[in-house]
């Protein structure tokens, strides 16, 4: 193909046909500039291709994540369920002494709560690609920010704050109930009459009680069912772009 063009251009200036050359020349350039421009195109639609597969792949994780997190919350909302009428019966008074006899879940009352690790794997890779290709982010994109800043923070600190009250009252019966060394927190054990007649008439376990009680059910376990339809809401966000594939 170069040959046969070096012919023509030959040929013409041969026979003194500058004009005919000169468009000749002119229309060369133009053929190799659209060739450059193909390829340019070809080479931007590839690397967009790429870009597109390593994103899916990072909305994938994501989903993943969500998931599994949705599994993590499910769990603790349900296991949350038993324990709290234990708590209403000490913050109202209603407990009785033959009622530890089958309460599982007395032993647990202000000592502990389940904890949850939320799964951030998928968004630190979303954050690193839109910082690596100068992007803001799409409306997936600002979702999971709100999810993660805003209620991923609110769990946060709802943890620590259950900690701190929770670690508090720990201290305070080690070092001043007997009873404490024999609590079975296996859930296998009978309970002792010192504890009982403790969990029975000492205000400060009442008190911490209701404390734990509003900070565990009505911010933790409420939040954690925030983050719960919020992340079903971005998983439908995310099917829906990877049908767009």
């Amino acid at each position: 193909m170069i040959k046969f063009f070096r012919k023509i251009r030959q040929k013409l200036l041969t026979e003194n046909k500058f004009s005919k050359y000169l468009l000749y020349a002119i229309g060369e350039i133009v053929l190799v500039v659209i060739g450059i421009l193909i390829a340019l195109s070809i080479n931007n639609w590839s690397q967009e291709q790429q870009q597109k597969k390593v994103l899916n792949n990072i909305y994938v994780t994501i989903k993943a994540d969500l998931q599994q997190d949705i599994v993590n919350i499910d769990k603790i909302v349900n296991s949350s369920q038993s324990i709290e009428k234990d708590y209403l019966a000490i913050i109202n008074r209603t407990r009785k002494k033959e009622d530890f006899t089958n309460c599982i879940n007395c032993r647990y009352v202000n000592f502990g709560f389940p904890n949850i690790k939320l799964r951030k794997n998928g968004s630190e890779l979303l954050q690193n690609y839109n910082q690596q290709n100068n992007t803001s982010g799409d409306s997936l994109s600002i979702n999971l920010n709100n999810l993660y800043l805003d209620l991923s923070n609110n769990i946060s600190v709802d943890l620590e704050e259950l900690a701190t009250n929770s670690n508090s009252f720990l201290e305070i019966v080690k070092s001043t109930q007997p009873w404490f060394a024999d609590l079975d927190f296996r859930g296998n054990g009978a309970y002792s009459d010192a504890f009982i007649e403790y969990a029975l008439t000492d205000f400060g376990y009442r008190n911490t009680a209701k404390v734990i009680y509003e900070m565990y059910f009505n911010n933790y376990i409420l939040h954690l069912k925030d983050y719960r339809t919020k992340s079903l809401e971005i998983i439908t966000l995310i099917d829906e772009k990877l049908m767009d594939v």
